[in-house]
């Protein structure tokens, strides 16, 4: 049973590390274009989340899909438009 418990450890550091990845990737890439996000812009972020969803697909239990909302939230607080656009 150990095992597991430290499986689970291991891979919500993996994603937390993983979520600061993203922020810091989402400041590098698009701090100087607030608001003036271009299709390739939202098409690249939008690749960006869709892989880091689906390299933890089925590994996300409520609390890191809670801390994934958090960030994504954050991001789009940040950048308007970039991640829920219309």
């Amino acid at each position: 049973m150990r095992l597991f418990g430290d499986f689970d450890k291991i891979l919500e550091d993996c994603f937390i590390e993983d979520l600061n990845w993203l922020k810091e990737e989402f400041d590098y890439l698009f701090r100087f274009k607030r608001e003036r996000f271009s299709k390739n812009d939202i098409k690249l972020a939008k690749q960006i989340i869709d892989y880091m969803i689906k390299n933890y697909s089925g590994n996300l239990n409520e609390r890191l899909g809670d801390l994934l909302t958090d960030v994504l939230e954050t991001l789009e607080h940040f950048y308007p438009g970039l991640i829920y656009n219309k």
